[in-house]
């Protein structure tokens, strides 16, 4: 009996190591100081920022995703072909130099997102990918694809966020109006964004924000199509 619980449970396992899985980048000159940039992946609102020095992170790209990565109105393209890190050195005109894989920043795992903790930090996921996980809970859902998410104290919370007041919950806002998690159906997301630590929207959103986009009407009829 244990070992055929086992089996079904191995499927549920690794789905949650894939979407844990880390990878880093780092964006520099020539020189070796690093380039603040926008990173898009193709097909997806799976997105984030370099800081200064060139440092970002994402979790559960695939190996055949494609990064865009935007820096002022120049737009650098680079398929991951399967690297799981990337070392990235562009030219001033914006033209691409190296681009491998860094053994590296594989090394730094989780760590060396932490350290860029104290900035804003955006981490986008799609309404199909959180359908994608078979869950009918939008929370669960997204706390799977985003593992930085811990439901503690009765409360969903940012990992390593420190609040500076009685609450470390994080803030959620559904088409910009304060709602739960449980209230929203996950079969009407649009699109979820994860923001860490902004003051953007005020003193509830220190620690954290969970951004939530519903489908409109021309979404749903573009999705039957």
């Amino acid at each position: 009996m244990k070992r055929y619980l086992l089996l079904l449970l191995l499927p549920f396992t690794a789905h949650i190591a894939a979407a844990e899985e880390p990878f880093n980048g780092l964006i520099t000159r020539l020189d070796g100081s690093g380039i603040k940039a926008t990173i898009k992946v193709k097909d997806s609102d799976k997105q984030t920022r370099s800081d200064s020095k060139g440092r970002f992170g994402l979790t559960d790209l695939k190996a055949d995703d494609i990064l865009y990565i935007i820096v002022k109105r120049d737009t650098t393209t680079i398929a991951l072909e399967g690297r799981r890190s990337i070392h990235i050195v562009l030219a001033e005109e914006g033209d691409i130099l190296k681009s491998e894989e860094s053994e590296e920043l594989m090394n730094f795992g989780f760590g060396y997102v932490k350290r860029r903790e104290s900035l804003d930090y955006s981490s986008g996921i799609s309404g199909d990918r959180l359908r994608a996980t078979g869950c009918s809970d939008l929370q669960r859902a997204i706390m799977m694809c985003y593992p930085g998410l811990r439901y503690i104290n009765g409360e969903l919370c940012l990992m390593t966020q420190n609040s500076i007041n009685s609450s470390s919950g994080v803030l959620v806002l559904c088409d910009g109006v304060e709602s739960r998690l449980e209230l929203i159906n996950i079969h009407d997301v649009k699109n979820v964004e994860i923001i860490k630590g902004s003051n953007m929207y005020g003193f509830r959103g220190v620690n954290g924000v969970i951004l939530i986009t519903t489908l409109s009407a021309t979404d749903v009829l573009q999705n039957k199509k």
